[in-house]
């Protein structure tokens, strides 16, 4: 049979759950200021890291500004040396066509007769040459006739010579087709072919647009 249950047993019983409480209350208020202490760390972490955070934001920001500013300084020098070559050529004609019998003997007298045929008010002047040379050949046209670069001292006289041709398809002189052009440089150049689509179209619908000067 078992034992009959005291009221002795019954105080010890109830005296050690009240330890084990007391003893288990301990522990948890020491976890909890653990888990406090730990929460509270987490949380100067995690400020700190949305400081750093926004710092690297607003660096990023910054960064990004500077890239588009650095973005556009290619494309205005290239404008800048394209306009200084350009500059440098404004005294410059280009004249497509000749071939070399054409012009075997000097060339600054063939370019001397031609120059005066299309602009026949400047007979009376006289056209002062600078210098000219055949241009390298072409690597788009092989077998053409390498083009002659004139250049004239004088703006004036090279602006009177354009425009008498610049309504002329083209100048039949001395049982030859010549074209003549502004020289211009390889940057303009590479820009105005790139648009000679819609230069066919606007001549095509009978819409003038200026002077442009491209190779097909």
């Amino acid at each position: 049979m078992n034992a009959p249950v005291t009221r002795s047993f019954l105080e010890s019983l109830f005296t050690m759950l009240r330890d084990d409480l007391v003893a288990l209350k301990q522990e948890l208020v020491v976890n909890v200021r653990d888990i406090r202490c730990n929460v509270g760390k987490l949380e100067q972490r995690v400020d700190s890291l949305e400081q750093v955070r926004d710092s690297h934001d607003e660096e990023l920001v910054e960064h990004r500004q500077k890239m588009l500013t650095l973005r556009d300084v290619p494309a205005d020098l290239n404008y800048q040396l394209e306009d200084i070559e350009n500059r440098l050529r404004h005294c410059n004609i280009c004249i497509k066509g000749v071939p070399l019998q054409a012009a075997a003997g000097k060339l600054d007298d063939y370019v001397l007769r031609l120059f005066t045929h299309v602009a026949l008010n400047l007979m009376d002047q006289d056209i002062i040459l600078d210098r000219s040379h055949r241009a390298g050949q072409p690597s788009h046209s092989p077998g053409q006739p390498q083009d002659i670069l004139k250049c004239l001292c004088y703006y004036p006289q090279k602006e009177a010579i354009m425009a008498a041709v610049r309504d002329k398809s083209f100048i039949d002189f001395e049982g030859t087709r010549v074209w003549l052009y502004q020289e211009l440089s390889t940057i303009t150049l590479q820009r105005r072919r790139a648009l000679l689509p819609l230069t066919i179209l606007l001549h095509e619908k009978g819409i003038k647009s200026h002077h442009i000067c491209v190779e097909q």
